[in-house]
């Protein structure tokens, strides 16, 4: 089923398309929240003068406080989003700046003052009604927002014939690593299968556990032996509790933990997400003590569910900040902060994965899980290219213009 909208704006001929993008995993892919075989994301499609530009939704089960759309919700955002674009544009004059939260050397040479191409006016145009879409007071509108400036920005490079990091003015000198994960597939076979698959691409893995410590600390322990039992290196692993410990199971969990402290890059999201929301401020400082004595192991604590949005770093994935521009100003926010930073994607394609690539390769420090094309069998896949993996886990962005990615044939 497609929901489509067309517009003339000025010379140019405007299509917008979203459909359901069905994908199959090659294993039940299973966090603390829940065990998924399908996903089934939204792609949306923008053509302006026969340009195509893509955007990509990854809509995990619902989840409080964290993943707030389902297909419904993203359906209706578009809805109102299309309705808000003009049927018929004669004239445009350049006055909004898409990119005015953001510092002056981001997206520097696309600022509206330096710029006077009719040609870009049209991306100015559909960024400011994004801006400005009634329906961005909704919590699920993040997931929806993403996935339309997403395919603004795939067109917008194409039309330029640049990549979106150069559009940004982001540079890539140095590789980083790209993790894969292992989730908790529900028998051993499948989290074997899963790790074999994911060895043949990088020495990064990312482990998910829950709150079971006896199953978690086993799963640490089969990931560890069998790659040494198939004559594989792992130069990093990391661990991912989706915000399913207590203090008591963090604190059970730190001396199995410490003894690996050389091997694991960090842990993410152990707390639950309502820490720095909902929680009694005595369940805050328990938190704050476990963090310390972590980080005193030589374990750093990342989050994740908690932080949606540059407003969350205040109080302390690319989805759920509501685009590249949106994590941006998130990133700039977290380094100003002291933060270090891991970029992560929902379960996808290569094009939802590619599009978080150029901010991985450009300002994260400790790399990041792009896998989701990796997660998902071919067969469900409609495009192909983007970054290669390289030195046994090392992400090289594409120099291909907007995401990187085309369509398969």
């Amino acid at each position: 089923m497609s929901t489509t909208k067309q517009l003339q704006f000025m010379s140019k001929v405007i299509n917008l398309k979203l459909d359901k993008y069905p994908l199959n995993l090659r294993n039940p892919f299973g966090t603390a929240h829940s065990v998924t075989t399908v996903r089934n994301n939204v792609l949306i499609t923008l053509e302006i003068d026969g340009v195509l530009g893509y955007g990509e939704c990854g809509v995990p089960p619902k989840k409080p406080l964290c993943y707030f759309a389902d297909f419904d919700d993203i359906q209706s955002y578009f809805n109102s989003y299309v309705a808000s674009l003009d049927k018929t544009v004669d004239n445009y004059s350049t006055k909004y700046n898409p990119f005015n939260k953001l510092s002056s050397n981001l997206f520097s040479k696309l600022r509206p003052s330096l710029d006077q191409s009719n040609n870009n006016s049209v991306f100015y145009y559909l960024l400011e009604k994004l801006d400005n879409c009634e329906s961005n007071k909704f919590d699920y509108s993040y997931a929806s927002r993403c996935c339309l400036e997403m395919a603004i920005l795939d067109c917008w490079g194409k039309h330029l014939n640049q990549p979106i990091y150069e559009m940004a003015s982001l540079e890539c000198k140095e590789l980083k690593p790209f993790y894969y994960t292992v989730s908790l597939c529900p028998t051993k076979e499948q989290v074997i299968d899963s790790l074999e698959f994911g060895l043949k691409y990088t020495s990064f893995i990312k482990i998910k556990l829950d709150s079971d410590i006896k199953r978690g600390l086993e799963m640490i322990e089969m990931v560890m032996e069998h790659t040494k039992q198939i004559g594989k290196t792992l130069s990093k692993i990391s661990i991912d509790a989706n915000s399913s410990w207590s203090p008591e199971i963090a604190i059970e969990f730190l001396p199995h933990l410490s003894t690996l402290s050389q091997l694991i890059s960090m842990v993410e999201q152990p707390f639950p997400v309502e820490t720095i929301k909902t929680l009694p401020e005595t369940e805050q400082l328990k938190w704050k003590s476990i963090k310390d004595q972590y980080h005193k192991e030589g374990l750093l604590i990342f989050a994740d569910e908690s932080v949606c949005t540059v407003k969350d770093i205040d109080q302390l994935t690319v989805k759920k900040t509501g685009g590249i521009r949106e994590a941006l100003l998130a990133i700039e926010k977290a380094k100003e902060n002291g933060l270090l930073v891991w970029i992560g994607s929902m379960v996808g394609s290569s094009l939802n994965c590619n599009a978080a690539a150029h901010i991985l390769a450009s300002v994260s420090d400790y790399g990041g899980d792009l896998d989701g094309g990796l997660l998902i069998t071919d067969e469900s896949q409609l495009f192909n290219g983007g970054f290669s993996i390289v030195n046994n886990g090392d992400v090289k962005i594409s120099s291909e213009s907007g995401i990187g990615v085309k369509l398969k044939k």
